[in-house]
């Protein structure tokens, strides 16, 4: 194996394309972080040692250290028997080109009917956000024929203008409540052009004999269908490439038209009801009756944009007209909701809530609670502080849940029910059960997330 750098054309022509795309990349995006670090520099590379990736990684650590704050993750799907090897030639690799390295191991439980490529790749993608530093940029090495495949997938699935789109040069995540940036510089790259830069310097790279099953669908494209294709019309990668940059442009399009209407078909923040610290990115319900007023493809628009600027996916176009008929047109004395990966989607007075799937949550749990610190509810998700809730002179505090029955007194109306108030305020069914009680003795002091939330819409 050798890597030692040496100037050749082809490593002049991806090099400077790859810096040129780059740097201009970390610019834009620390104006849109408001980084203290200008530009950004700090680059996660995701290597998994095979050829692609390899290239990726070889043109960067060329890159001066004054420019770029290098590391790499190879990540252990626990799939292959050889993924250990994998991951000590990873590490060979990158101690050779002087690159930290760290590799992470996942144990994956394949539930019956799904799809492997898909919860690999979703398990993948989960810890390399997770793995990402402030002011880090993840970088992957998805190249022009990836594009090509990922278009025509999409294609053969019946996808709209956003699954055309494929894989953006640039996408916005959000982890933690903190907003991040994933890179794809090879975009523009074909595989052969980096075969090319792999024999020009005989770069040892991993092969997955995985890639070979045509079982999956995306290597009976690679390994029967485009082959065919590039028989018959040449350049079809490019040309495939070039449709998937227009449908990114045109869903730029709509989503500024979507991102403009938006706010005119959201409920006011007092609706905006947030249980779980991970979830204050989430955007207030939707106010059906504004919705409607829309025609029917706008509807559609409005709602699919709604979904993703949460970080939800998108549900197929199936699942969506599911959305309206057995959602939004269900009866008034109804509560609909409609799942799919990652989401639930419910309906409350006239307005549309949606939120990851509830956690497990034991509503007969007495919590003792010592008011000098904070306490963390784990079935929640959240911390409840004293100082905020003005608990500090109050002893014998215990944190109940909703089981029926419950009063609490309210300056100059006396004692109320829960029941008659949440129904006064709107509080979401699902929600009632899980908003802390705070008691002293036998006294319900505090209701957790109704007077905040006017205050402190995203504490809870």
């Amino acid at each position: 194996m050798s890597l030692e750098f040496t100037p050749s054309a082809i490593h002049k022509k991806l090099n400077s394309n790859l810096r040129q795309y780059l740097f201009n990349q970390l610019d834009k995006q620390s104006e849109s972080l408001h980084s203290d670090i200008i530009p950004i520099k700090k680059i996660l590379v995701a290597y998994s040692g095979g050829l692609d990736s390899h290239v990726l990684l070889h043109v960067l650590s060329c890159i001066s250290k004054d420019q770029l704050d290098l590391r790499a993750v190879y990540i252990n799907h626990g799939l292959q028997e050889q993924a250990l090897q994998w991951s000590h030639h990873c590490h060979e690799v990158c101690k050779e080109l002087k690159i930290p390295f760290k590799s992470v191991s996942l144990d994956l439980t394949i539930p019956k009917g799904e799809s492997l490529e898909e919860l690999a790749r979703n398990a993948r993608y989960e810890v390399l956000y997770g793995e990402l530093e402030k002011n880090e940029i993840l970088v992957t090495a998805h190249h022009q024929n990836d594009q090509a495949e990922t278009l025509l997938l999409q294609l053969f699935r019946g996808a709209g203008v956003s699954g055309l789109a494929a894989m953006p040069n640039v996408s916005k995540v959000e982890v933690r409540g903190n907003s991040y940036f994933h890179l794809r510089p090879l975009l523009s790259q074909s595989r052969q052009t980096l075969e090319n830069y792999v024999k020009e310097f005989d770069l040892t790279h991993i092969e997955d004999p995985t890639n070979k099953d045509t079982r999956f669908d995306r290597n009976f494209l690679r390994q029967e269908v485009m082959p065919l294709l590039r028989q018959r019309w040449l350049g079809i990668d490019k040309a495939i490439s070039r449709t998937a940059s227009l449908q990114a442009e045109t869903k730029s399009l709509l989503d500024e038209f979507a991102q403009q209407e938006l706010p005119n078909i959201l409920a006011s923040e007092s609706n905006h009801f947030v249980l779980d610290k991970d979830q204050s990115m989430l955007l207030s319900p939707i106010v059906i009756p504004e919705l409607l007023k829309h025609g029917e493809a706008k509807q559609r628009l409005l709602l699919r944009y709604w979904i993703s600027q949460q970080g939800f996916d998108t549900p197929s176009a199936k699942k969506l007209q599911h959305v309206f008929s057995d959602v939004i047109e269900s009866t008034n004395d109804k509560q609909p909701l409609l799942k799919w990966r990652g989401a639930v989607l419910r309906r409350f007075q006239q307005h549309l809530y949606i939120t990851p799937p509830l956690s497990d949550h034991d509503v007969t749990q007495v919590i003792t609670w010592r008011t000098d610190n904070e306490l963390y509810i784990p079935s929640l998700n959240i911390t409840l502080d004293p100082h905020l809730l003005n608990l500090a002179t109050h002893k014998n505090i215990t944190v109940r849940f909703r089981q029926g029955g419950e009063s609490i007194e309210i300056s100059k109306r006396g004692n109320i029910s829960l029941k008659n108030l949440f129904q006064e305020l709107q509080v979401p069914p699902w929600i009632r059960p899980r908003l802390p009680l705070v008691y002293e003795d036998e006294k319900l002091l505090k209701i957790v997330g109704l007077d905040e939330f006017k205050r402190h819409p995203h504490t809870l």
